[in-house]
């Protein structure tokens, strides 16, 4: 750990200052390649693209990211998180200068695969080994808990700069380079202060890994079993897209409250549960939480299958949402802290998210497309039913899982 930590109790110790630095920089720099889902006309027009060709751009970004993360946990092995972090932001902000400049088509396609290396390969797995090194083994909950929520709010308050500046162009197109140029000294900044912040030897694991670690980690069951974990707590939070879309057609709201309702959704409810779920998690362990989570999960998914919504209802769709999506962000805020109570050791953690994620976050490719065929085969409330009954499947097999996870820890 780094020479000076803010708080020590008992074994509690978290490294204030770079669990801020983690949780800011974590929460701007994925803005520029999803800057279609806040802009996507002024984008379209401003590239001057089609549908199509605007859907080829993040498809691409989009497999390419589940292509590198398991070269990028090696990587995160093998070089300190304090280079590859900073490296990303960097990296990630020059080629956002250059996107500024609204190049052809094809070279927007080629920023984007950048974009891919450097937010994934460069980025994910050192950026949580990073996390868990700020932290002490009691305090695993807390760090990533508050990571999540503060990626949270830091997201939703430059996204919110970024509208008011767009606002002040009388020219949409100027108004988008601004954006663009705003994400891109944003991240050129945070990885400077990344440099000095995060330390190359800020905790365990600075060892480099070799074969023989990519081997043991493949061989470790509970790596596989928290991929398994992750992987049934991330499709519940993917097909909550559908919650919007919901509302809109079986509850009778308005576009502009829709978006609202899904603002609140997504951002409203993530500092909240993470942060909660993290304290939680130190107290009665992080598995033990998931599978509450998980419950929760189940009812309030099977409470939309028996009772439909509708325009009467809507107060309760409403207040099952908050407590759905509140506890969505509880395991997306914990589940990483699985790699403690599973004993991984640090060393191999960058290894270890690789092959958890590049399994877990699959759901990125198909749900929309699988959420998609239902609504399209089963209009109405049938075919949002069937998105629902998919969460309550794999909110079960996650409590199978976690409770397998948790046999596994017991005998180690």
């Amino acid at each position: 750990m780094v020479a000076k930590t803010a708080n020590k109790d008992e074994g509690f110790h978290i490294n204030w200052l770079a669990l801020i630095v983690l949780f800011i920089g974590g929460g701007i720099i994925y803005l520029l390649p999803y800057l279609r889902g806040t802009y996507y006309q002024t984008l379209q027009q401003a590239l001057g693209v089609t549908n199509t060709q605007l859907g080829v751009i993040q498809s691409v970004y989009g497999l390419l990211t589940i292509i590198c993360y398991f070269p990028g946990g090696w990587l995160a092995d093998r070089v300190s998180p304090r280079k590859l972090l900073t490296f990303s932001f960097v990296a990630t902000g020059v080629m956002g200068l250059y996107y500024a400049a609204i190049p052809p088509y094809p070279a927007v396609v080629a920023i984007h695969i950048i974009f891919g290396i450097t937010t994934t390969v460069t980025f994910w797995a050192a950026f949580i080994k990073a996390t868990r090194q700020c932290a002490s083994p009691s305090a695993q909950g807390r760090a990533f808990g508050i990571l999540e929520g503060g990626r949270g709010l830091t997201s939703t308050i430059l996204s919110l700069v970024s509208v008011a500046l767009f606002a002040k162009f009388a020219s949409e197109v100027a108004g988008m380079k601004a954006v663009i140029v705003s994400y891109s000294a944003a991240y050129i900044i945070i990885g400077i202060i990344t440099w000095f912040v995060i330390k190359d030897d800020m905790g365990e694991g600075t060892e480099k890994i070799t074969l023989d670690g990519v081997k043991r980690v493949l061989s470790m069951p509970v790596v596989w079993l928290i991929a398994a974990i992750v992987l049934c707590a991330y499709i519940p939070f993917r097909n909550s897209d559908f919650i919007t879309p919901y509302m809109t057609d079986i509850c009778g709201v308005g576009a502009a409250m829709g978006a609202i309702l899904g603002t609140i959704r997504y951002y409203g409810m993530r500092p909240v549960g993470s942060v909660v779920a993290g304290f939680i998690a130190d107290k009665i362990s992080s598995s033990k939480t998931l599978i509450y989570c998980f419950i929760v999960i189940i009812i309030t998914n099977i409470l939309y299958v028996i009772f439909p919504g509708s325009p009467k209802l809507l107060y309760y769709v409403i207040t099952n949402m908050v407590v759905f999506m509140t506890v969505c962000f509880a395991t997306r805020g914990i589940y990483f802290a699985l790699l403690e109570e599973g004993k991984v050791p640090i060393a191999l953690s960058g290894t270890a998210v690789g092959v958890i994620c590049t399994i877990a976050f699959t759901p990125d490719i198909w749900s929309p497309i699988l959420g998609g065929y239902f609504l399209d085969t089963f209009p109405g409330v049938a075919g949002y039913s069937y998105v629902f009954i998919i969460t309550v499947i794999a909110a079960a097999l996650g409590i199978v899982f976690t409770y397998l996870f948790r046999k596994t820890v017991e005998k180690m």
